[in-house]
């Protein structure tokens, strides 16, 4: 289901749509298009837990828009406070250079009372201050500090955790989620053996392309649209990205810590000891050094983007950061995000809507906890969910594959007027059962990982097909 009512504007805003257009034509051709969440799933046996799946633990909910995140913390706590967004409608007829600075600067004006409040007291200290959600993360002395004294300063329209992301690898099942309005749950998936969370497929994979380019008809699109990519620049924002392997290369490269401080930018020090986002960006844009094809647009320029700590987990703020960088280079057309806080969080609402606003498409993976379920970013309105499907002739949709209706209200609370009341998650499907792409730590290793994480670069690479094939 491609949802309606997308932001436009003027450059790249106003063929974002039809980019999107494409995209569901394009997966369309082959059957790709995502089922409704009671579509039939297929079901995982202990193979495919040999084979990289990854089970989740016990979640615990949290309400990000509860009374006070405060309440029940001591010592020096990170929350993140917010502040009256710019709204995409107001940057409608301002060109995409220009986006980013009329986000900057507003950002600016509406935390002066909040800068100057901090500067008046030692018990709250700004760690960074992001003009793409219009926030600050803040350390606070929680024995003398409640949310609705710092919801009294001026501006100020909420306080919330800075909550754990995780990445949408494997197949999830048994964890609590979160339900209500605003609800978020904070989870770190865990893998379930260490000695058989990759399966090694062999130094060399067989066939001309991956069974999940052939399924989606890439070297179809790669001849009637005459194009691989080039031109399109993808950020794929995960655990980092290993530019040694033989099947990718790697453009820019940005390492984000858990508050969003930006580590190092220099393509030298890139690595991904998880080995999570090295084997998305080789789907989004990996060579043919086997002799096999594992990317859908090998010849777009991919920017790694490291938001993961040693753990295996992210952080709202340096997500955010990540975001934030990916839409300030002017380079950057996709935002490929297989990450998520499972549940609605409206924290990743503006973040979205910005990144649109300033000529983006944002790509993120649906979740891994099955039907009427799904994450954020994906269950955004203003993102491209992604659902994941097998091979097979009937693209079944995977067991662990999130899905669901969203009733808005219901979920977020307050939502943008240009959000209708109901919506579907995901928006499209791609292949994301025992994918086969490049293995991190090697110079030509491959791995076969499955979950939503790896569906949502298929739609990312083709995306860069799109933007490639047009001016």
């Amino acid at each position: 289901m491609l949802r309606s009512g997308a932001v436009t504007g003027s450059g790249r805003r106003a063929v974002a749509l039809g980019l999107l257009v494409g995209i569901v034509t394009l997966l369309a051709l082959s059957g790709g298009i995502a089922a409704p969440a009671s579509a039939e799933h297929v079901q995982l046996d202990s193979a495919d837990e040999e084979a990289g799946v990854e089970a989740t633990v016990d979640e615990v909910p949290i309400d990000e828009r509860a009374t006070d995140p405060l309440a029940n913390e001591t010592g020096t706590t990170s929350v993140v406070v917010r502040f009256p967004p710019m709204e995409p409608r107001d940057l409608a007829d301002t060109d995409d250079d220009e986006v980013v600075e009329e986000l900057r600067e507003h950002a600016s004006d509406e935390r002066v009372a909040f800068e100057a409040f901090a500067a008046g007291t030692d018990r709250l200290t700004i760690e960074r201050t992001f003009w793409l959600a219009n926030a600050v993360l803040v350390s606070v002395d929680a024995d003398e500090t409640d949310a609705d004294e710092l919801l009294s300063v001026a501006n100020v329209t909420d306080v919330h955790r800075n909550v754990v992301v995780a990445t949408h690898s494997g197949a999830a099942g048994g964890g609590e989620r979160a339900e209500g309005a605003g609800s978020v749950t904070e989870s770190v998936d865990r893998h379930l053996d260490a000695s058989t969370d990759r399966f090694q497929v062999g130094t060399e994979p067989t066939g001309s392309h991956t069974d999940g380019l052939e399924a989606i008809d890439v070297p179809a699109a790669w001849e009637r649209f005459d194009t691989r990519g080039a031109g399109a620049t993808v950020a794929v924002i995960d655990t980092g990205v290993d530019p040694a392997h033989q099947d990718i290369e790697l453009a820019a490269w940005a390492d984000f810590d858990e508050n969003g401080t930006l580590v190092s930018d220099d393509v030298a020090d890139a690595t991904d000891p998880d080995g999570h986002g090295t084997h998305v960006a080789g789907t989004v844009a990996g060579g043919e050094a086997s002799g096999t094809h594992i990317g859908v647009a090998p010849d777009a320029a991919i920017d790694g983007i490291d938001a993961f700590g040693e753990d295996g987990s992210a952080t709202f703020a340096g997500v955010l950061a990540a975001m934030e960088h990916a839409t300030a280079d002017d380079d950057v057309d996709v935002l490929q995000m297989s990450l998520g806080a499972n549940g609605t969080f409206r924290g990743f609402i503006m973040p979205v809507r910005n990144a649109r606003a300033a000529g983006s498409i944002v790509v993120a993976a649906a979740g891994n906890d099955g039907e009427n379920t799904s994450s954020s970013p994906a269950n955004v309105y203003d993102s491209l969910a992604v659902g994941a499907v097998d091979t097979d002739e009937n693209r079944t949709v995977a067991a662990f594959s999130s899905g669901e209706p969203i009733e808005a209200v219901e979920a977020f609370g307050e939502i943008p007027e240009d959000w209708p009341e109901q919506y579907v998650v995901p928006d499209v499907s791609a292949p994301g059962v025992a994918v086969v792409s490049a293995e991190s730590g090697t110079t030509d290793g491959y791995v076969r990982r499955q979950g939503t994480s790896m569906a949502a670069p298929h739609v990312s690479g083709v995306a860069a097909l799109a933007i490639a094939a047009t001016d």
